[in-house]
């Protein structure tokens, strides 16, 4: 069962303890939550303006101020987790966070069930302006929550251009996207790591542009990810950053990242 402390650490720097501890209470409690629909699209920084303001996403807080708000938004992806699944009270949950917005105007959006496997299935990725509609704004975690009647359409493709030809790759890039085939897949490990408790899923895997092959260090959600993973995937690693280990360059992925793999990318690879 995950902790609040646990859940911190998924998500570090987009989730306090105190927000980990509301969205944990309030997945244990199925108790159904009154809801008031909002009746245009807005995008981020609108809705961030608005809570700002003094009204809680397009209503002042005096009317109804214990019902959440339906919220329909256009934005763009900032940031695409990968997806966990946890158990709270005996239940398996799955989940994952996407953030909404633009440099310094960001909101989180937790997504659960078919909602989080959405997003893979239908390849959406970092940059996508997207159409999100009948999404919850939830007053108590600050953060936008995917329900059944959630929809989520892609408008425009992203104009962030991955790195697909390894020759260019060098080492200290930070937040990048690198876009290439499978060549080989380690087994996953738990290992300590030093100065932290408890232990962390490891693996490592060898992509290939079509001409130079680079290895790939995966820790945490994108170590577990790589189980559902296979010999001559065509995988993108988001928001990850690439290192020298041992006088090699090496690409680094985290909790931070995001693993995804599908055909899609496979005609995106510059060396074919």
């Amino acid at each position: 069962m995950i902790d609040a402390d646990k859940l911190v650490d998924k998500f570090s720097g987009f989730i306090t303890k105190e927000q980990a501890e509301k969205i944990l209470k309030s997945e244990a409690n199925d108790a159904p939550r009154p809801v008031k629909k909002a009746p245009t699209t807005i995008n981020v920084k609108e809705l961030l303006n608005n809570i700002k303001a003094g009204m809680n996403a397009n209503r002042m807080l005096d009317d109804a101020k214990d019902a959440d708000e339906t919220i329909n938004i256009k934005d763009q992806i900032y940031r695409i987790f990968n997806s966990t699944t946890n158990t709270v009270n005996g239940k398996d949950i799955t989940r994952r966070y996407i953030i909404l917005g633009e440099e310094g105007s960001t909101v989180r959006f937790n997504l659960k069930g078919n909602a989080s496997e959405f997003i893979d299935i239908n390849g959406f990725e970092r940059g996508d302006v997207v159409a999100v509609s009948n999404a919850i704004f939830d007053n108590s975690s600050a953060e936008l929550k995917s329900t059944v009647h959630t929809v989520i359409n892609k408008i425009t493709p992203s104009k962030r251009v991955p790195i697909t030809d390894y020759s260019s790759i060098k080492e200290d890039l930070r937040k990048v996207d690198v876009i290439g085939r499978v060549l080989e897949i380690g087994t996953i490990r738990h290992v300590t790591r030093l100065g932290s408790t408890g232990q962390i899923a490891v693996a490592s895997c060898t992509i290939t542009d079509g001409r130079n092959s680079v290895d790939a260090s995966f820790w945490g959600s994108s170590a577990i990810r790589t189980a559902s993973m296979k010999t001559n995937d065509f995988i993108k690693i988001e928001f990850c950053d690439v290192r020298v280990r041992e006088g090699k360059l090496q690409i680094y992925a985290n909790d931070s990242s995001r693993i995804a793999t599908g055909k899609v990318f496979a005609g995106r690879i510059a060396n074919k």
